[in-house]
C-alpha cells in the first residue's frame, strides 16, 4: 500500500532549458522572462517590427541552420514551419448523448464561445486594425503552446527569438524518437533528460550567434504525451464534457487533467495537490473526497483514496472552476484562478485598472485585463503577486492541448457505465459474497470497457480508488473487503457494473442502499430544473465580467446565495440543485475575502471618478483649449469595510 511518502514529489512537466528555479523550487519557463530587455521584445513583436539581424542574415545565407550535434542522435528540422492553412470551422453536432463527436464540432468550443472577447483572439479572424497593442503577442504565445502540445512531438525542441516571434529552429532527438516509434513506449523522464542536455547546447549555440540570452526562447513538444492523455481520458471524457456543459463552461476546462498530469490519478505535487485535477487536501475534504481505511475478511485493511478515480472527483474539480469563474468574471481567468488562485486574479484586475484607467471605463471585458496580465502587465503583475510564469502559461497550455485533440474522435460507448454505491445503514457483504452472486449474471451487467479477466480483476479495474491486491484468479485473503455502509463517518462508495443492485437484489443479496447511475447522461442538464435565480445568478457573473466588482453585486450575490441554498434544501435528491448551492456557498466565500474586498475599492474609485483626472488625483490639461481649468473637487470615499460575520461554513475556511 502506497502512501504519500512513498511516491516521488510531483511537478507538471517542466518547459524550461536550464536548471534555473523559482522561489518554490518550480522550472521557470525560458519565455517568460521577466527581464526589462524581454519586456522590450516583447513591444517589438506587438508593434511588427521585423528588424534584421545582419549577422544572423550571413549566417542563415552561410547554411548554420543546417546544424546537427553527434548526427545520430540529432536531427535538424526546418527553422520554420508554415502556418496551417485557415479551414472552415466545423459544423455544429446538435448534442445527442450515444453519438460519436469531436471538440471542434461542439457548440462549447471555446473559439465558439468566446471568440467576442479577448479582442477576438479566438475568433479566428484577423484581429481589427484597432485592437491593443498587446494582442500579437498574446496570439503568438496561443499559437507556441498549439505547436508545443499538437504539433512538436514529446523528442522536438523548438528555438524562437521572442523579440520577432521567429522560429530559428527545430531539433529533434531521432534515436529517442524511432526507438519510440517502434515500441510505442518511453521513459518520458529520460527523454527529458536529453532534451535537457540538447537545449543547453541550443542556447549556447544562439547565443553565440548574436541573439541576447534573455530573448532565446525554447519550447519542447508534448505531443505524445498528449495523446496519451486523450487516451488515459477516453473511459470518463464524457462526464467532463456534459457536466462542463450543465455548469455553463466550455470544453477548455476539460482539459486541465492534462495540462496538470496528462491524466494520471496517482500523483501527488511537491505543494500536496493531489489527483489528476491537483486539488489540495483541503479543497478535497471540502467537497466529501475522502481517505480512510476498509477492513480485509482475515484481518487487516486496505486503504482508499478516492482521489484517485475521475468519477469521484470530476465534480469537484469542474464545480470548483465554475465557482472560480463566477468569481473573478469569466471562465477563462477563473481557468487561471484553478491555479493561481482568485485573489491573484483580483490583483491582476487591480494592477490593469490602475495602468489603464481610461481603457477600463470604456466598455472593457475583465479578459481584456487577463490578456494584458499576460502580456504587457506581466512584470507588473508579477511585482505583486504570486502570479508567476507558471500561471502565466497556463491558460495557454490548456488552450494548445485542446487543440491537439479537438478533432480525436470521442465515442460514448466507450465510457464506463458503473453504479456508485453505498450499503444500507446495518448491513454487510464481503467483496466475495457480492461477486460470486453476480458471477451466473454475467450478460445482465454492463462492465464497458473496463478491464480484466476475472470478476475480481474488473472490480479491480473499475475502482481504482481501492488498493487492492493484484489476482489471476477469484478474490485473494488480502483483498477480500468487508464492507458497510461507513468507514467511522466516512461513507464507503464504490462502483458495480450498470445492473448490478439490480442483480444482487433479485438474488436475496439486498445490501445495498444507495445507489447513483454513471452514464452518458448523468450530468446532463434537464432545462425545467432551471428557475429564475439560477437566470439571476448567470446575469450577475455577466456584469461581473465588464468589471462589476462592487458592494451592491456583492449584496445581489448574498441574496442569490440565500435563494439558491433554499432551493437545495428544498430538493435534497437533485444533483444539480446541490451543485448551483455549493458553487455559491464557494463564490460568496471568496467575495468576503480582503483581496476581493481591495478589488471593489480599486474599481469602485478608479471606474467612479472624473475621467479628465488622472490616477494621482492631480488635474490634467482639459482636452478643450477654450475650457477654464479647474480641479475636480474632492468627494468623499467610503470605506470598503469588512461584512458582518455570519456563521462560518466550510468553504469560509478553505485558503482559495
Amino acid at each position: 500500500m502506497s502512501s504519500p511518502s512513498d511516491l516521488p514529489p510531483f511537478r507538471p512537466l517542466p518547459d524550461h532549458v536550464d536548471q534555473e528555479t523559482d522561489a518554490l523550487g518550480a522550472p521557470i519557463s525560458p519565455e517568460d522572462d521577466t527581464s526589462p530587455e524581454a519586456a522590450e521584445g516583447r513591444r517589438s513583436l506587438r508593434e511588427a517590427s521585423r528588424v534584421p539581424l545582419a549577422i544572423l542574415g550571413g549566417l542563415v545565407a552561410a547554411g548554420i541552420f543546417v546544424f546537427a550535434i553527434r548526427g545520430d542522435e540529432i536531427q535538424a528540422a526546418s527553422p520554420t514551419t508554415p502556418a496551417p492553412a485557415e479551414a472552415e470551422a466545423a459544423p455544429i453536432v446538435p448534442l445527442n448523448p450515444d453519438d460519436p463527436y469531436t471538440f471542434a464540432g461542439l457548440d462549447i468550443h471555446p473559439d465558439r464561445l468566446y471568440g467576442q472577447y479577448f479582442a477576438g483572439a479566438f475568433s479566428g479572424r484577423a484581429p481589427a486594425a484597432d485592437a491593443e497593442g498587446f494582442l500579437s503577442d498574446f496570439l503568438w504565445r496561443l499559437e507556441m503552446y498549439r505547436n508545443a502540445y499538437g504539433v512538436d512531438d514529446n523528442f522536438t525542441i523548438r528555438v524562437l527569438d521572442d523579440r520577432t516571434g521567429e522560429t530559428l529552429e527545430i531539433q529533434q532527438i531521432r534515436s529517442a524518437r524511432d526507438a519510440f516509434n517502434g515500441s510505442g513506449q518511453a521513459d518520458w523522464d529520460a527523454v527529458n533528460r536529453q532534451r535537457r542536455t540538447v537545449t543547453s547546447g541550443l542556447r549556447q549555440k544562439w547565443q553565440d550567434y548574436g541573439i541576447p540570452r534573455e530573448n532565446i526562447v525554447i519550447r519542447w513538444g508534448y505531443k505524445d504525451q498528449t495523446l496519451e492523455a486523450r487516451a488515459r481520458d477516453q473511459r470518463y471524457i464524457t462526464y467532463e464534457v456534459n457536466l462542463a456543459r450543465r455548469l455553463g463552461l466550455s470544453v477548455l476546462a476539460t482539459e486541465i487533467g492534462t495540462v496538470e498530469t496528462f491524466n494520471q490519478d496517482k500523483l501527488i505535487s511537491s505543494a500536496g495537490a493531489r489527483s489528476r485535477y491537483q486539488m489540495m487536501p483541503d479543497i478535497l475534504r471540502m467537497f466529501d473526497v475522502e481517505q480512510y481505511s476498509i477492513p480485509v475478511a482475515s484481518g487487516g485493511s486496505i486503504e482508499v483514496k478516492e482521489e484517485h478515480h475521475p468519477l469521484l472527483s470530476v465534480e469537484p474539480y469542474l464545480m470548483l472552476v465554475r465557482a472560480y469563474a463566477n468569481a473573478v468574471g469569466h471562465e477563462l481567468p477563473g481557468i487561471s484562478a484553478y491555479h493561481t488562485g482568485p485573489g491573484n486574479i483580483f490583483k491582476l484586475y487591480r494592477e490593469y485598472l490602475r495602468a489603464n484607467p481610461g481603457l477600463a471605463r470604456d466598455d472593457k471585458h475583465v479578459s481584456d485585463a487577463y490578456m494584458w496580465g499576460v502580456t504587457d502587465g506581466f512584470e507588473q503583475v508579477d511585482a505583486v503577486s504570486s502570479f508567476g510564469p507558471h500561471s502565466r502559461a497556463y491558460v495557454l497550455k490548456a488552450y494548445g492541448s485542446l487543440r491537439a485533440t479537438e478533432d480525436e474522435r470521442i465515442d460514448p460507448g466507450q465510457t464506463i457505465n458503473a453504479e456508485r454505491v453505498q450499503l444500507r445503514p446495518g448491513a454487510s457483504a464481503t467483496l466475495s459474497q457480492i461477486l460470486t452472486a453476480l458471477e451466473p449474471h454475467g450478460r445482465r451487467l454492463d462492465w464497458g470497457p473496463i478491464e480484466g479477466a476475472t470478476l475480481y480483476e474488473k472490480f479491480r479495474d473499475l475502482n481504482p480508488q481501492i488498493a487492492l491486491p493484484a489476482s489471476n484468479g477469484d478474490v485473494p485473503a488480502s483483498g477480500n473487503l468487508r464492507l458497510t455502509a461507513t468507514a467511522g463517518d466516512i461513507p464507503i462508495r464504490f462502483f458495480l457494473p450498470a445492473g448490478a443492485s439490480a442483480v444482487l437484489e433479485r438474488v436475496g443479496l439486498d445490501v445495498i442502499g444507495v445507489n447513483e447511475p454513471f452514464n452518458e447522461r448523468t450530468f446532463l442538464l434537464d432545462e425545467s430544473e432551471r428557475t429564475q435565480t439560477d437566470r439571476d445568478y448567470e446575469r450577475l457573473v455577466s456584469e461581473t465580467g465588464d468589471f462589476g466588482f462592487t458592494r451592491s453585486a456583492q449584496r445581489r450575490m448574498d441574496r442569490i446565495h440565500d435563494q439558491l441554498q433554499t432551493l437545495a434544501s428544498q430538493n435534497p435528491d437533485s444533483r444539480y440543485r446541490q451543485t448551483q448551492a455549493k458553487v455559491a456557498r464557494i463564490h460568496r466565500s471568496i467575495w468576503r475575502t480582503a483581496s476581493f474586498r481591495s478589488l471593489v475599492a480599486t474599481t469602485e474609485t478608479l471606474l467612479s471618478v472624473d475621467p479628465r483626472v488622472n490616477i494621482g488625483r492631480q488635474p490634467i490639461t482639459d482636452a478643450s483649449a477654450d475650457a477654464p481649468s479647474r480641479t475636480a473637487p474632492a468627494r468623499q470615499r467610503d470605506t470598503i469595510d469588512a461584512l458582518e460575520p455570519k456563521p462560518p461554513t466550510i468553504e469560509d475556511t478553505i485558503q482559495y
